[in-house]
């Protein structure tokens, strides 16, 4: 290796470090330049693949931990005073016990640190030396080597089931039609399969791939998070003039997935080691502050003042002593010059002085057992059993450590519909074809479906056989079925597998169904149309699926699918049971089998994916027969039916425009029924418009600059002058348990608000059924189109009238508003924001639907800033990652939408009503022992600390202590740390089972909870009193003997300590073993120490303290008089609110629960059950999806004083609607 000067290496890393920020990179083959030295690699700037999570090196471990440790401003100030001990005329004792404290809370720290960076360490080697295969141009194959020594530019062979070692653009694989299959688990938790596609025509050396002959530049994009994004033109080097050739994310292995049911593939890195998206995307785990812990820091600040303010008292006193001495006395040591100091500058040393001897009025162990005791709560939470699901083997997951507390705290709670409520398991229920409604009821006993459908009776024939019948209605609506049902089975991303292919992995399984009659499904037959009377305005028939005679080779049963949302899947098997089965997908093809039996391979010319702007895809194919270029979309009913003219029905004529106004009747009959929706759409192309559009199409593809919205303008190009074929209905069920998790925080004080982008017909029936809305609630209905100030007013005004009204006493109607995406988008303007959220706190619950992910994230910022409430967000896709991370806390549910949600989230859990239980049991606990732990630790330093404070007037203020400074120190650190920490973790106040039974308690952590202002001073004055006790009675029982000032400390400390954990004794709720073992384990821990140490230390101002008074009858009879004495008025409060539970004299909701606890499980229980039957709870009901209250209709709702009408309120432009308990009749607002 040659040898580099200083100033080219520094020159080097500056130019490496302006290539890596450039927005494109030119990335070449680094097979020329195999065995020359790194610095001639032209790919040298960027990284290597090797990856270093962990923080420390064995040789900067300590500088860097301590630098780290001092962003803690608690650290820094218990540093300072020790540091400050070491000044001669400040010190208050010995310099080096001053740093014991501080040292150990260091270590303990760097301790845990050290041993999670090792782990990280530890799981960094064993991922840098997993092999894989980089070709070598000197052996002229493909070697093994490790992934750390993967580099841009080299190319990197990837076998089945084997883990992709970098992001790789895909140049080869071993499927003859340039698909590799991929599972992204390890990114995003999806365990479906995805296609990635070689890059077109850059590398043409089938079947075997040849390394050396790639001569192309790979221009890309620099490094960034968004998994789903990449684009890249690659350039070939061999022509110059060559166009560009696209690629984006559909060409691209990212580090973390694994191959899947393909041989091998071969791709060319691109990204390395923490350059790679996945490498980007990993945040580590979640770090939030806590209410609390805000709090907490206030607390602190106080305690600061308090300690400056009996410093300053100190040094005054100081200067008055000095100022009252006749002379000078013996016992004051001149300094060599002959002179004292004079009072004032004495007493400004003393300042410091009494700082450092009254430092432990900041607890120094606080922050460290506020960590243990978190990380204990955690190891309980995901540890329940009953929050453990054993469908999908998950308990739940604690990403964010540091804000259990919180969880008891909640006010409002945001959550989303589809795979949050319910299940996300999509049930084909309905369809409508040309205008007619084809019911379907679900047959769960036989493995055959039974469609109520239509009018004629027919059989499905190949295209040529009805080509020359197309003048005729009967060849048309034949023409319309075939269409529809294969629209359903090839417009999608469903990746096709034989059912004997399976994965070698481990991994829960996915099943996606329409129904379990679809799980065993053994359709293949022609479809036979019967004609039936109906009742719902439109013709409504029945379609049978009878048995086949005959089984083609292929059978449907050898086919799985694997699709990207449960949607697809449901469109895909529901084509299936009816014969139009989907047998393969390559990237140019898809071929589908007819209910003839007959099968058509029709030839892909584009896909249009999905995106949240257009709400639709679309596919585009040449028939196999008929050679027309065919679009089949499907979507959203409002995007799809604004595609058929402008209204829908304008630009249609005759019957076309019938079928449009009977399919758009049959969508709001489905979205009434808590239905999903969507249309389906098709649209034939000429040979020109093709031509003309395939050209604009490839110049979107080989795009770099606003590829994204070129491409998406291509789509919206062709997506016009759609043919409708029709609408499905698909049923997404309630996950269990839901009404009543959702009645429970209801019940506990919480506002539950659903944002969802379905109908507004669809979510009020979801919000009937879970219960969000009742059937006497008083709904609010907004939906808007240009002007949405009056209309809010108007709707603010009725929440007003309705709860100020006098004859509403005691009866008030609960208020639910309804409101769409477009008119919530109007609400979130600057100017009408307050009115909103003024709205929003007269309603019980609020359903947002049509709502965009920025506009959920939207609303959960404004109520949290605006009301200055504890915000939960939950959800279960990526849609929801915005809101879930603008809340206080964040809740990720594991459904079949992926792990987005669950990655970007605080916590993790698999079904929603584990809520009730995090939330009402743990949420609940949490912030009970915390904040009862956190005060428990104000009072404990404070009440030890004044000991020494009380004895300053009786030695001058001179700083002197009367205790040992060994046994000080042991005192905090040993003696009295255990028990509060053990308080923190185990005490229970109120059972589960009560916590459960009555969601009310869990009222009283919201707001300030239990750790409020008046409790942090209520226990400060109660620690100033015993304080006080503790130190005047020793000291009138002992006055006037000879006792020096040690032994007159021992019995003070001793008294001190018996206090303490007597306070604590009386605090605790719940009493365990573990309790009893720490309670009795600190008082022998303190007389085996205090006993040894005064034994041992010969030479310490505590030797033989603690023997020569254990002989004294006096020292026991100070310490149960002086520890009863103190205790009293604590334990008289505790006595009193036991009392006036037993009693029920204007109990507090806790007191009274913990009454009810001490009663045995059958009378507790039964008392819950006549509560909950007086408040009106009882067992909450089932509402069913079909028959909701309907979301236009409502009763007249008479207001005090008359309001005025809607018209009158806010023109014409706006409809509110009003629903109450009788919702037959029209209302008037």
């Amino acid at each position: 290796m040659m040898w580099r000067s200083p100033l080219a290496r520094v020159r080097d890393a500056l130019r490496g470090q302006k290539v890596r920020e450039k927005d494109l990179r030119n990335l070449v083959s680094n097979l020329p330049y195999e065995g020359l030295d790194k610095w001639k690699q032209p790919n040298r700037y960027f990284p290597g693949n090797s990856i270093k999570t962990s923080k420390y090196t064995l040789l900067l471990f300590i500088p860097m931990n301590l630098f780290e440790q001092f962003h803690r401003l608690a650290n820094l100030y218990f540093v300072g005073l020790a540091i400050l001990n070491f000044v001669p005329v400040v010190n208050a004792f010995q310099p080096e016990v001053a740093l014991i404290p501080i040292c150990v809370i260091l270590c303990l720290t760097a301790m845990k640190d050290a041993w999670e960076d090792f782990r990280r360490y530890q799981s960094d080697k064993r991922l840098n030396s997993m092999p894989c295969l980089i070709y070598s141009r000197k052996v002229k194959q493909f070697v093994e080597r490790y992934w750390k020594d993967v580099r841009v530019g080299d190319f990197v062979k990837v076998v089945c089931n084997e883990i992709v070692p970098a992001d790789l653009l895909l140049l080869h694989t071993s499927d003859p039609n340039g698909v590799c299959h991929i599972e992204t688990a390890n990114l995003d938790g999806e365990t479906n399969l995805k296609q990635r596609r070689v890059v077109p025509g850059v590398c043409i050396t089938d079947p075997e791939f040849e390394a050396e002959s790639f001569n192309s530049i790979v221009v890309c994009e620099k490094p960034n998070i968004n998994l789903n994004h990449f684009k890249t033109p690659t350039h070939s080097l061999e022509k110059p003039d060559k166009d560009k050739v696209g690629a984006g994310i559909e060409n691209l292995l990212l580090r973390g997935c694994t191959v899947r049911n393909t041989d091998h593939a071969v791709g060319f890195v691109v990204y390395a080691g923490h350059e790679t998206k996945a490498m980007l995307n990993n945040n580590g785990p979640r770090y939030k502050r806590s209410k609390q812990e805000r709090r907490l820091n206030i607390d602190v600040m106080f305690c600061v003042i308090l300690l400056l303010t009996m410093c300053l008292v100190g040094a005054l006193g100081h200067y008055l002593w000095l100022q009252t001495l006749p002379g000078l006395p013996p016992y004051l040591v001149p300094h060599s010059n002959g002179h004292l100091d004079s009072p004032s500058l004495s007493s400004f040393y003393m300042f410091f002085t009494m700082i450092i001897l009254l430092q432990v009025l900041i607890p120094i162990s606080l922050y460290v057992s506020i960590e243990l005791v978190k990380i204990a709560q955690i190891f309980f939470i995901t540890n329940d059993i009953d929050l453990y699901d054993e469908e999908t083997d998950s308990q739940i997951q604690c990403r964010a450590l540091n804000i259990t507390e919180d969880l008891g705290q909640i006010e409002y709670i945001f959550t989303d519909k589809t795979g949050t409520l319910t299940e996300n398991k999509m049930v084909f229920r309905r369809c409508s074809i040309m205008g007619t409604e084809y019911p379907h009821k679900e047959n769960g006993k036989t493995s055959h479906w039974t469609l109520k459908l239509v009018c004629c009776t027919c059989t499905v024939v190949s295209p040529h056989q009805i080509s020359g019948a197309e003048s005729t209605s009967v060849s048309r609506k034949i023409d319309a079925y075939l269409d529809f049902f294969l629209a359903l089975a090839i417009c999608n991303t469903v990746v096709v597998s034989m059912a004997t292919a399976q994965r070698q992995r481990v991994s829960r399984n996915r099943t996606i169904s329409v129904d379990s009659s679809i799980e065993e499904d053994h359709f293949n037959p022609p479809v036979k149309l019967e004609g039936s009377g109906g009742n719902t305005g439109a013709q409504t028939c029945s379609l049978h699926v009878p048995r086949s005679s005959s089984e083609p080779a292929v059978t449907p049963d050898m086919v799985c699918y694997e699709a990207e949302s449960p949607d697809e899947a449901a469109l895909v098997y529901a084509a299936k049971a009816y014969g139009f089965i989907l047998l393969g997908r390559t990237p140019d093809s898809v071929t589908v089998r007819l209910p003839s039996g007959e099968d058509l391979r029709f030839e892909v010319l584009d896909t249009l994916t999905f995106d949240s702007n257009r709400k639709r895809m679309s596919v585009l194919v040449r028939h196999p027969i008929s050679k027309e270029y065919v679009l089949y979309t499907k979507g959203a009913d409002y995007a799809i039916m604004e595609l058929l003219g402008t209204p829908y029905a304008e630009r249609l004529k005759g019957n076309q425009k019938n079928i449009a106004a009977d399919t758009q009747q049959h969508l709001d009959y489905y979205a009434k029924e808590g239905l999903r929706t969507l249309c389906i759409a098709k649209k034939v192309l000429s040979g020109r418009e093709y031509e003309s559009w395939s050209a604009d199409r490839h110049r979107a593809l080989a795009a770099i600059e606003n590829r994204e919205q070129l491409i998406m303008d291509t789509a919206v190009q062709i997506e016009t002058n759609l043919t409708l074929l029709g609408a499905t209905g698909i049923e997404d069920r309630l996950q269990e348990n839901v009404p009543d998790t959702i009645t429970a925080l209801r019940e506990a004080g919480i506002q539950v608000w659903v944002l969802t982008g379905d109908k507004p017909e669809t979510a009020v029936n979801i919000g009937y059924a879970c219960r969000l809305l009742e059937e006497e609630d008083l709904v609010i209905n907004m939906s808007c189109k240009n002007k949405v100030r009056r209309p809010l007013s108007a709707s603010l005004k009725v929440g007003c009238l309705i709860q100020t009204d006098p004859r509403n006493v005691d009866t008030t109607p609960d208020i639910s508003l309804v409101i769409d995406g477009r008119t919530l988008a109007m609400t979130l303007s600057s100017d009408l924001q307050e009115r909103f959220v003024e709205l929003a706190k007269h309603c019980r619950s609020v359903l947002c639907c049509r709502v965009t992910p920025l506009q959920k994230s939207a609303v959960v910022k404004i109520i949290r800033e605006k009301l200055k409430v504890m915000t939960l967000a939950v959800g279960d896709g990526a849609n929801d990652v915005n809101m879930i991370q603008a809340a206080d806390v964040g809740i990720g549910i594991s459904g079949q939408e992926g792990m987005q949600a669950v990655m970007m989230s605080d916590f993790a859990i698999s079904r929603f009503k584990h809520l009730k239980k995090l939330l009402l049991v743990h949420g609940h606990w949490c912030n009970s022992r915390l904040a009862n732990m956190i005060i428990y630790f104000f009072y404990k330093n404070t009440a030890n600390v004044n000991l020494l404070f009380w004895y300053q007037f009786f030695c001058g203020f001179t700083a002197t202590a009367m205790i040992d400074y060994w046994l000080m120190i042991f005192f905090n650190l040993f003696f009295t740390s255990a028990p509060p920490i053990m308080f923190g973790i185990l005490d229970k106040d109120i059972s589960a089972e009560m916590l459960l039974g009555v969601p009310e308690l869990y009222r009283t952590g919201q707001g300030s909870g239990e750790y409020r202002f008046s409790t942090f001073w209520v226990s400060m004055l109660d620690a100033f009193y015993q304080s006080l006790v503790c130190f005047f009675i020793p000291y009138l029982a002992y006055r006037g003997s000879d006792m020096d000032i040690f032994s007159f400390g021992t019995p003070v400390n001793t008294i001190s300590l018996f206090t303490i954990l007597l306070h604590l004794s009386i605090e605790i709720k719940a009493w365990t073993v573990v309790h009893w073992v720490i309670m009795l384990g600190s008082v022998a821990l303190y007389f085996i120490v205090t006993l040894a140490y005064s034994a041992i230390c010969v030479t310490c101002n505590a030797y033989w303290t603690l023997q020569s008074q254990m002989v004294d009858p006096m020292f026991y009879l100070v310490c149960i008089i002086t520890t009863v004495v103190a205790l009293l008025p604590r334990y008289h409060h505790e006595s009193c609110i036991h009392r006036y539970g037993n009693n029920s004299i204007a109990p507090s909701p806790l007191e009274q629960a913990r009454h009810l606890d001490r009663m045995d499980p059958i009378t507790r229980d039964q008392w819950i059950k006549e509560w909950r039957s007086f408040r009106g709870g009882g067992q909450v009901k089932r509402s069913g999806l079909s028959v909701p209250p309907s979301p236009t209709l409502g009763t007249s709702v008479e207001a005090y004083p008359p309001s005025p009408t809607a018209s009158e309120i806010t023109g014409d432009e706006f409809t509110l609607n009003v629903i109450s308990e009788n919702y037959n009749r029209p209302v008037h607002t």
